[in-house]
This record gives C-alpha cells, sequence and structure tokens, in this order.
C-alpha cells in the first residue's frame, strides 16, 4: 500500500496530527505527563501561529508520522522553549554580514518539532527520511536560511545524518520528561542531503513554483502508481527509485517504453489536456515520488502570467527532446539507438553510495532493447564494447557508469556521426 506524505490541511488531518502526538509521546513512550488523558491530543500555541504546517504520512488512510514547521514570526520558536539560541542567531547574523551585499538574503530561522511516527513504522520504508525531504520543500518555500531545533538525545544520531549539528549541552526538561539537546543546520547544509542533485535534473519550473505544495508518495516494488485509462489529477517527480511506464494494446500485450530514475519527470501531459492516463506507471523498486497536484498549478498558472511563459518552456524542451528521439529511432543503425539510450540513462542516473564517482541505474540489456526498439544481443554488443572502454559495468538489472558515456565515446562529434 503507497505511503502518502502531505500537508495537513482538513481539519480531519489536522486532528489526525494531534492525535498521533498523544499516541506516540503519551502511550507509547511516556512522554508529556501533564497532558491530559480525556483529551487524546497534544496542541500547543505554536500550533496557532501564522504560518504554522503540519507534514503528516498516511498508510491506507491511518495516520502514521508527523512533523510541525514553524517560521519565526517575532515570538520565539518551539525550539526556543527549551534552550537559548542566541548565541547561535549571532553568529548567523555575523556571517551573513560578511557576504557581499549584492548576493546577501535577509535571514530568516524556522523551527522543526513534534517529530512522531508510530512504533509499527520507525524503521519501515523510510518514512522518517521521507518526512525530513518534505520538510526541506517546506522550509524551501518560506524561504528559510537557518533551522532550530530541540530533540531527545538519543535521536540525535537521526539528526546528524541529515546535516543538524549540536549548539549547546543536553539538559533534562521535565515537562518533556526527557534529556534534551539544541540542534541547527544553514538551509544549504540541510538541503543539500534533502536534494541532492534533484535540482539540477528537474526544471526550475517545477521546484521553484510548487515546492510549498509538494506531496510524496512511497511506492513498494510491482505497486501501480495509475493505470491506463485513468483520471490524471497530479503530475509526478521521481526521486528516488525507478518508474516503468508501460502500454497494453488491444490484444492484450503489454509494452514497456520507458523506465524513469531520479530527476525524471512525468504525467504532466494529462494533466493539462485533460485527457485520461494514456500509459501505465509501475514502480520497479522501493520508490519515492514528488507530486504536483492539478488544481495547484492551474491556480499558479492563472495568478501570475509568468508562470505560463515558463511552463510553455517546459513543452518547447519536451517537444525538442521527442522529435530527437524521433529521428533516431526513424533513421539511425540500431549501435546509434543503443548509444543514444545510454546518453539518457547516463541523465537519469543516481550517484552510487558505496562507490565515489560512479553513477547506477536499475535496468538491464533485455529492457534497454525493447525501449529502443533493438535486438538485445546488438544490445550486449555495445555494452560489452564500453565496458571494454571503462565507460561502464553491467548486470542483468543495473548498469553503472563509471563515466559520462558521451566522454567514452570522445565527446558528442563521435556520437553524432554514428546518427548519421
Amino acid at each position: 500500500m503507497a505511503i502518502v506524505i502531505k500537508i495537513a490541511k482538513t481539519s480531519k488531518e489536522l486532528d489526525d496530527v494531534y492525535r498521533l502526538r498523544h499516541q506516540v509521546y503519551v502511550e507509547e513512550r511516556g512522554k508529556f505527563s501533564a497532558v491530559s488523558a480525556i483529551n487524546p491530543r497534544i496542541i500547543d500555541h505554536f500550533d496557532a501561529v501564522p504560518g504554522v504546517v503540519n507534514l503528516i504520512a498516511y498508510s491506507d488512510g491511518i495516520a502514521i508520522a508527523a512533523m510541525r514547521v514553524n517560521e519565526d514570526t517575532g515570538i520565539g520558536l518551539p525550539a526556543e522553549q527549551y534552550f537559548d539560541f542566541s548565541e547561535f542567531r549571532a553568529e548567523a547574523e555575523k556571517k551573513n554580514k560578511e557576504i557581499d551585499a549584492k548576493k546577501r538574503k535577509p535571514l530568516k530561522f524556522v523551527s522543526g518539532s513534534m517529530l512522531v511516527a508510530h512504533e509499527d513504522w520507525r524503521n519501515r520504508r523510510n518514512v522518517l527520511f521521507a518526512i525530513f525531504k518534505a520538510f526541506g520543500w517546506a522550509i524551501t518555500s518560506m524561504g528559510a536560511t537557518h533551522v532550530l531545533g530541540s530533540i531527545a538525545e538519543d535521536t540525535l544520531s537521526l539528526y546528524k545524518r541529515i546535516g543538524f549539528k549540536v549548539v549547546g549541552n543536553a539538559e533534562w526538561r521535565d515537562s518533556v520528561q526527557d534529556q534534551m539537546i539544541p540542534i541547527a543546520a544553514a538551509y544549504d547544509e540541510l538541503t543539500d542531503w534533502a536534494f541532492g542533485d534533484l535540482r539540477k535534473k528537474v526544471d526550475n519550473f517545477w521546484l521553484d513554483n510548487f515546492c510549498g505544495d509538494f506531496e510524496r508518495i512511497l511506492l513498494s516494488p510491482g505497486e501501480v502508481l495509475f493505470d491506463q485509462g485513468d483520471v490524471a489529477s497530479h503530475t509526478y517527480v521521481v526521486d528516488e527509485g525507478c518508474i516503468a511506464i508501460s502500454r497494453t494494446d488491444p490484444e492484450g500485450n503489454e509494452m514497456v517504453f520507458a523506465n524513469l530514475a531520479r530527476g525524471a519527470l512525468f504525467g504532466e501531459i494529462a494533466v493539462f489536456d485533460g485527457e485520461r492516463r494514456s500509459a501505465k506507471a509501475t514502480a520497479l523498486m522501493n520508490t519515492e515520488l514528488i507530486t504536483i497536484e492539478r488544481s495547484r498549478m492551474f491556480d499558479s498558472l492563472k495568478h501570475d502570467p509568468e508562470h505560463m511563459t515558463q511552463l510553455f518552456q517546459h513543452f518547447a524542451r519536451m517537444i525538442r527532446n521527442a522529435n530527437e528521439l524521433t529521428m533516431v529511432q526513424a533513421f539511425s543503425p540500431q549501435t546509434a539507438r543503443v548509444n543514444f539510450a545510454l546518453r539518457e540513462l547516463w541523465r537519469s542516473a543516481s550517484p552510487s553510495r558505496k562507490q565515489e564517482g560512479v553513477r547506477e541505474i536499475r535496468i538491464g540489456p533485455a529492457q534497454i532493447a525493447r525501449n529502443a526498439r533493438v535486438r538485445e544481443d546488438e544490445v550486449r554488443k555495445v555494452l560489452e564494447s564500453r565496458r571494454s572502454e571503462g565507460v561502464l559495468e553491467y548486470g542483468n538489472n543495473i548498469i553503472k557508469f563509471m563515466c559520462d558515456p558521451d566522454d567514452g565515446l570522445g565527446g558528442d562529434s563521435s556520437l553524432d556521426e554514428s546518427l548519421v
């Protein structure tokens, strides 16, 4: 069952957030003993200040995780009710003044708090990390420059992994009944982990204009995101994992014509032209998607004409890429088609977590052959050739790129000659 992470907006979604806090902190962990058992919710005054955002994760309609995001409104942040961050703020101000005036941005502090995950989900499907990624997009929309937090000391290793640093000594807090520690991070340090190279792979039109409204979907291997003929309501970006796009003909034969990896945008055509989905989208492995809802996109385009210009530019690039693909498949020999496919796979591949400088993508020779419309033996010949050049290594279900395939071909000119 897919996991959906979204901003809680309805009264029910907000109530689910408050109830989940009580369930995790009071019932499961025995914290916040002063909270009434008669009203099984945890709510404080920071839930009522302007600009507060509550993120919530659902699995099959059940709330499984949540996190609160506050921007500084002059009354302090949730983290500052436990610790004094004035020294950190002053240091940030000092560093900001040292930046060239033309590049300097006004400082904006935000805070993450009330992170909770149901005990059945704390170590499953990277739910907490997905919440942190959603947090990253939320603070981006707020224009944050620094993030403050006060956390339970036993969760420190989790926060260190995503870029936070300790900025003070741990202290016991009776109100929470826990050993707390102050942490902080500059925006860039946190979002380097959350976004990685995604900003380079996805058109800025989507990231800059809609990041405050992103939802996230976590899919298991084999799980269907949408089916051929479904009504289109969202546009998607692959953050982690891989999505297979396939189509079934009237005889019931299914053909996979694309495997989409990190950074791939898909589903936007049907959202704008009002047609039903022309293909099926299926997760090939554990996959995380960023989603943008149809009505939100239309609202943005109505209120800002500049967004319409950016959208036209996006579709113009799509048409240009489609034309290039058509020319390759119509007039190029099989070897050139495979090399073209490898170039596109390189662009979609993700940095390896185990081998520095290596990029990898979950796809094999058989799938490349179907996508490029060539024989599998021709694909394997090209792969063996590129392996001997030191460009890549491959298996039945994975390709690891040691360098840009164009570099291995001696530059774009050699590749262009093979397409003639």
